[in-house]
C-alpha cells in the first residue's frame, strides 16, 4: 500500500540511491576539523586541570611547611578536587552559554513581534 508505483520495479540498490542523494563523502567533516573538535578541547581541559591542579598545590603549600610534604605527593592529593574544579568550570561556561543564547532568542523574538 505504501509503495510508489514509479518505485515499485526499481531493486533495492537503485531505490537508495534515487531516494538518497547526499553525497556522503563531501558531507563528513575533514581530518583537520575532527582533530580541532575533539583533541583541542581535551588539551585545553588538561590544561585546565594541570593549571588548577598547581595553583592548590602552590596554595596548600604555602600553608603547610616546606619539609613536612613533598610537592609530588601534594599534587597527587590535590588533583581530585583540581578536577571537581575544572568540570565546574566547564558546567558553568555551558550552563551561562546556553542563558546567554536562550536570552538572545526570546529577546529576538520580542523585537519582531
Amino acid at each position: 500500500m505504501g509503495d510508489n508505483s514509479d518505485l515499485a520495479g526499481t531493486s533495492e540498490g537503485e531505490r537508495h540511491d534515487q531516494l538518497d542523494g547526499i553525497d556522503w563523502s563531501k558531507a563528513a567533516p575533514s581530518w583537520v576539523s575532527m582533530f580541532t573538535g575533539l583533541v583541542l578541547p581535551l588539551l585545553g581541559l588538561a590544561l585546565l586541570v594541570g593549571s588548577v591542579d598547581f595553583a592548590l598545590s602552590w596554595l596548600v603549600g604555602r600553608w603547610v611547611s616546606p619539609s613536612s610534604m613533598s610537592q609530588l605527593p601534594l599534587a597527587a592529593i590535590m588533583f581530585p578536587p583540581a578536577l571537581i574544579i575544572a568540570f565546574g568550570c566547564c558546567k558553568l561556561f555551558l550552563h551561562l552559554k546556553d542563558a546567554m543564547r536562550t536570552a538572545y532568542r526570546s529577546g529576538k523574538r520580542q523585537d519582531v513581534v
